[in-house]
């Protein structure tokens, strides 16, 4: 059988509330990304690289 491989690029978009742009900095420096795949359809699959332990919590602020 053949193999195809995917990547999924992906973009998380958060919103709080905060007081100022400095209390919403604060709240942001607390929030990290949990990232996990979920299997549904019992496929056989390998995950064959994920740039998961590079992952800053680098949050952009838009006002």
């Amino acid at each position: 059988m053949k193999e195809f491989t995917a990547i999924l690029p992906l973009t998380i978009e958060v919103t709080i509330k905060a007081k100022n742009r400095q209390e919403a900095l604060s709240f942001l420096d607390d929030l990290y990304a949990n990232i996990s795949i979920e299997n549904d359809g019992n496929q056989e699959i390998e995950i064959l690289s994920d740039n998961l332990s590079l992952l800053e919590n680098n949050w952009e602020l838009e006002d």
